[in-house]
């Protein structure tokens, strides 16, 4: 079986024929979001392109991966990347093909339960950090997406801390500072080796305490990292990877697997094939 994978990203699409009984991705045409002046002539752009490459390959099946809060009907519930809030991409399509309408990351998931480092593992999790922070549950042989679908944040709110001791108060958004584009001003912008590595070390502590926080709520048997940072960067993953590990509470669990992605450019597209099988 073929399907179309749509990955609808911040700075590109890209959209690929999806052979899912091997895991494959064939033909990808690829849209830069910068091209475009509004969000409503890029959406234009990829579902035609979508349509039209299904036409060509006589497939009726599209799956679409966002970079937003999905709930569980489909629908876009957010506008962190695009002006899209509640809309339903479902009606833009012809009534004859089938759509399914899913967040980005939990495509990802799906690429790595089926072909990557998550196969037959049925309780893990899938932490992208990329252009921004969020996670995929699988658990009990389907992806886990909450009551209403937005179980994908978990560094997107405000933490607000007060030190009474000190009479301090820190308030701050984690994916505000962590992401890709905020390590990418950090290689930028310190160009003193020694005070870049002090800075890149606080960072891994900070995304390592806040993964091994939801290590410590879902309790999950594995651990997989996909994303930009952590495919680009081997200094960050290994801190990452040692801070997880030092801030998770019980002494066994910190013998968790902590994997990253087998995958580079086309998970999204994979994933979003994989809405179908």
């Amino acid at each position: 079986m073929k399907t179309i994978g749509v990955d609808i990203g911040g700075t590109k699409t890209a959209i690929g024929v999806v052979d899912v009984k091997r895991g494959s991705v064939e033909s990808k045409v690829i849209i830069p979001s910068k091209s475009f002046k509004s969000d409503t002539k890029n959406l234009k752009l990829i579902i035609k392109t979508s349509i039209d490459l299904a036409k060509i390959y006589k497939i009726k099946h599209i799956g679409i991966g966002v970079p937003e809060l999905i709930n569980n009907n489909g629908i876009i519930k957010g506008n962190y990347n695009f002006k899209w809030n509640n809309f339903n991409l479902k009606k833009f399509f012809p009534r004859k093909m089938s759509i399914k309408v899913e967040s980005d990351v939990r495509c990802h998931l799906l690429a790595e339960q089926k072909f990557g480092k998550g196969k037959n593992v049925n309780n893990f999790i899938y932490v992208n950090i990329g252009s921004g922070l969020s996670y995929a549950h699988f658990k009990e042989n389907k992806i886990y997406s909450g009551s209403r679908g937005y179980a994908i944040h978990f560094a997107s709110s405000i933490i607000s801390l007060y030190d009474w001791k000190k009479a301090k108060k820190i308030s701050l958004i984690p994916e505000d500072y962590y992401s890709g584009k905020d390590i990418l001003k950090i290689e930028k912008n310190f160009k003193n080796k020694k005070n870049k590595y002090k800075v890149l070390i606080n960072v891994s502590e900070s995304i390592g305490c806040l993964i091994a926080g939801l290590i410590n709520t879902v309790d999950p048997y594995q651990v997989v990292l996909g994303g930009g940072v952590i495919s680009n960067n081997l200094f960050l993953k290994k801190n990452i990877i040692k801070y997880i590990k030092q801030f998770i509470i019980a002494d066994e669990a910190k013998k968790i697997k902590i994997l990253t992605s087998k995958f580079r450019d086309n998970t999204g597209i994979l994933g979003a094939g994989l809405l179908f099988k």
